[in-house]
């Protein structure tokens, strides 16, 4: 087949003219898989290896290709089934693309602290029809869009630590098969083996994935290692500070620690809450003695007032954008003549209004979503 209008497929024979000793045809590959405008192939005689490349279909030292009479198609036999693999390269710091590598093959590098920026993916064979995609966690930016049979997922050119990876199969390929992946991460080393778009890796640890493994296995068949701690992520926390009569602010507490006072008649009058080591925001509000309720703030911004001595007498806190998928907001009060009052939740109010009682402390949790509530949950909120 001549290199113009025609598409090679897995099992063709490659043949170059480099242009070396006058010869027409002068080097020879097999073709392993065709994404997009590329083609990929193995070939010896490589730089004293055998290597794995990758080829614009227009490549001006391509000639052409030949597909060899396999076993089973004289006779108008089906084409001989070939084993589905996976093949991957990585783009390592400090020294670009590494080789492609197949089917379980250490991509990057352990020992040498070296952050992977970015990686490539591909299937090949012909078992089943589709393909593969994927996308990566990176420094700075967090979970990138998901790309898909060779595309870049990464940063080559930012000084940025890949962090963690998702795969997942499409299409047929996706029935037949389980893609199984591990990573070599800073501090941890050799995690477990994720599947079929978990995570792999950490988050929120600003821990480098320093190499990658990736295979393909048979639907239902045995994972090729252990899978129980393929992914480590920092829980989330919650962050706050109250402003008290008297004290001014208070340092700052997190995760269900008390702000505020406790049997000092001391009213609290202002509220600060942030979010940490998540991506969404925190968005809440107060009622406020004069005032009433005002309007919604979000992610440490002030919420009561400063050198009026009004009281904060209610609050609602809750979460938006992915933290809400993941996390439920709990938080009560400790209110005048009451103490403390029952959990509130996801924007439900909690304290009082129209009775003229003050808060005095408050407590803030985020709880697994659906998790286990912290505690008693009548009696969170009064209204005269």
């Amino acid at each position: 087949h001549d290199r113009e209008g025609y598409t090679p497929k897995a099992g063709d024979l490659i043949f170059f003219d480099f242009g070396t000793n006058n010869n027409f045809v002068n080097h020879v590959g097999i073709v392993t898989s065709v994404s997009g405008t590329k083609v990929y192939t193995i070939e010896g005689n490589t730089s004293d290896s055998v290597k794995s490349r990758e080829y614009d279909l227009n490549y001006s030292c391509i000639v052409g290709y030949a597909t060899p009479a396999y076993e089973g198609e004289e006779n108008g036999e089906e084409e001989p089934v070939q084993k589905m693999g996976i093949s991957y390269a990585a783009n390592i710091e400090g020294s670009g693309w590494g080789d492609w590598v197949s089917d379980g093959a250490q991509a990057g590098t352990t020992g040498s602290a070296k952050r992977l920026q970015a990686v490539k993916i591909l299937v090949s064979g012909n078992k089943a029809a589709g393909g593969v995609t994927y996308r990566t966690h990176m420094q700075t930016y967090g979970w990138g869009e998901w790309v898909s049979d060779g595309t870049v997922s990464g940063i080559t050119d930012g000084d940025k630590r890949m962090e963690a990876i998702e795969i997942r199969l499409t299409g047929e390929l996706a029935e037949k098969y389980d893609v199984y992946y591990r990573v070599h991460s800073q501090n941890y080393g050799w995690l477990d083996w994720a599947k079929n778009g978990a995570p792999a890796g950490t988050e929120g640890y600003a821990n480098r994935v320093e190499a990658i493994e990736i295979c393909l296995v048979e639907e239902g068949e045995a994972a090729p290692g252990k899978t129980d701690t393929a992914f480590v992520k920092k829980p989330a926390s919650v962050l706050y500070s109250t402003h008290v009569q008297t004290y001014g602010w208070l340092e700052q507490v997190s995760d269900g620690a008390v702000s505020g006072t406790e049997g000092q008649a001391k009213r609290l009058e202002a509220i600060k809450i942030s979010l940490a080591d998540v991506s969404g925001s925190i968005t809440y509000r107060t009622h406020v003695q004069t005032y009433g309720w005002l309007d919604w703030v979000l992610n440490d911004e002030v919420s009561g007032t400063e050198g009026q001595a009004k009281r904060l007498e209610a609050i609602q806190i809750s979460l938006t954008g992915s933290v809400a998928e993941e996390y439920d907001i709990y938080y009560r009060v400790h209110c005048q003549t009451y103490g403390w009052l029952g959990w509130a939740k996801n924007g439900e109010k909690a304290g009082t209004a129209g009775l003229a009682k003050r808060l005095e402390a408050i407590e803030i949790k985020l709880v697994p979503k659906n998790g286990e509530v912290p505690g008693n949950t009548a009696n969170c909120y009064m209204e005269k």
